[in-house]
């Protein structure tokens, strides 16, 4: 049986994280630190709280999956995955965007 994934459930999350697991490190470095740029300066989160929360409950966690090397990328994902759907919808199409500004302006090498 395989294992579904909590962004597999929201057809374009799955679709932007995987092109983003695709992507060399340097690329997934930036694009996190946009995705957090994102969370604090489009949508207004107060990250403090969230990433205690976080950080708290990584203690405990294995940190094996392919976003979980980049403490960036984790900590964007983690918020993401506890955010209500609607504005998940509006993170990704942010991210979307950053997404192709990064990976365009670089001139489409994605390694």
């Amino acid at each position: 049986m395989k294992n579904i994934r909590w962004y597999d459930r929201n057809p374009d999350l799955k679709e932007v994280f995987d092109f983003i697991q695709g992507l060399g490190e340097a690329y997934q470095a930036k694009i996190a630190q946009d995705i957090i740029q994102i969370l604090v300066g489009d949508f207004h989160l107060n990250l403090d709280e969230i990433i205690n929360n976080i950080n708290a409950k990584s203690n405990d966690y294995d940190f094996q999956r392919w976003y979980d090397k980049n403490i960036d990328m984790f900590t964007s994902f983690e918020i993401i995955k506890i955010l209500p759907e609607n504005l998940q919808a509006e993170v990704i199409k942010r991210i979307i965007e950053t997404v192709l500004f990064i990976y365009l302006e670089d001139g489409a090498s994605p390694k």
